[in-house]
């Protein structure tokens, strides 16, 4: 791997020794990207003319979320190539507004309010509104260390993996933090310095569920559909809102329109559900500041 690396002159996984959890090897978001783009490429050219290009036409960067590759799916049948790179929230819409992407999935909870994805408009961004899922802690099954809300993560015995700074849930999980502040009259800092695991950073829910079923840690926060994935219990917090950003400039290209077509078929509904996750009235509409 070190050869690859110095060959392509980036660095393609992240490693850590021992600690909390013990060590662990991560592939870098840049190990992700290249991954993912021959993902598309070996699609694409299994249905391509001689000649055609390899290339995405829809770049979706952000959040971790199965109803993204439901949606690519059925891009896919509509001869749109979707590349999809997990970066969590915060990032994907710095690379949104930076230019290198069509679309941002977000679920970013205001902590003032309690309300999802708002900032999004806040910024100047067009807003496309996506679906419900919930969102919770994950454990192992029986729960033998019995988590059941955000003051058990205080207990000695307990250990978080944690989300990545800039991730959605790790942006719950600070609203969480707050709320049990207020309630208990302690300075937040002061609950994150007594959770043991808080400044673990999983990069995917898949990585946070894999860190509890395979002992490293005994709780993570993700949805309902990663718990299901990995076997593991989900104690549910919240629903929330996960939506997907776009520049309003993007608003009239021809593949985000066909985006939100996707968003508001019938198709999309069923496949979705049978994932956890859930369509409303407000599934495709868009929002402009």
């Amino acid at each position: 791997m070190s050869n690859l690396e110095r060959r392509l002159g980036v660095q393609l996984v992240r490693r850590t020794r021992g600690g909390l959890g013990g060590g662990r090897v991560m592939l870098t978001a840049t190990a992700q990207l290249l991954v993912e783009r021959f993902r598309v490429a070996e699609r694409k050219a299994s249905r391509m003319r001689l000649g055609e290009a390899l290339g995405a036409e829809l770049r979706i960067y952000g959040s971790d979320c199965p109803g993204v590759e439901v949606a690519a799916s059925l891009l896919e049948e509509r001869g749109v190539f979707a590349e999809y790179l997990r970066v969590g929230s915060i990032a994907g819409l710095d690379l949104l507004k930076r230019g290198y992407c069509h679309l941002a999935g977000v679920h970013v909870v205001d902590p003032e309010t309690g309300r999802y994805n708002e900032v999004v408009v806040r910024e100047g961004l067009a807003l496309i509104r996506g679906y419900w899922r919930e969102i919770g802690f994950m454990v192992l099954p029986g729960n033998p260390k019995n988590i059941y809300s955000p003051a058990d993560l205080l207990r000695r015995n307990v250990v978080l993996a944690n989300r990545n700074r800039g991730s959605g849930s790790y942006v719950l999980l600070e609203k969480l933090l707050k709320d049990l502040s207020s309630s208990l009259g302690v300075p937040v800092q002061a609950l994150k310095r007594r959770i043991r695991g808080f400044e673990t950073e999983y990069i995917s829910h898949g990585e946070a569920g894999l860190a509890v079923l395979n002992g490293k840690a005994d709780v993570a926060i993700g949805p309902r559909w990663t718990a299901r994935q990995l076997g593991l219990d989900f104690v549910p917090l919240a629903k929330e809102r996960f939506d997907f950003a776009t520049r309003r400039e993007l608003l009239k290209d021809e593949n985000v329109e066909t985006f939100v077509e996707v968003l508001r078929s019938k198709e999309f509904a069923e496949k979705a559900a049978s994932v956890g996750l859930a369509v409303d009235e407000e599934t495709g509409k868009v929002l402009v500041p």
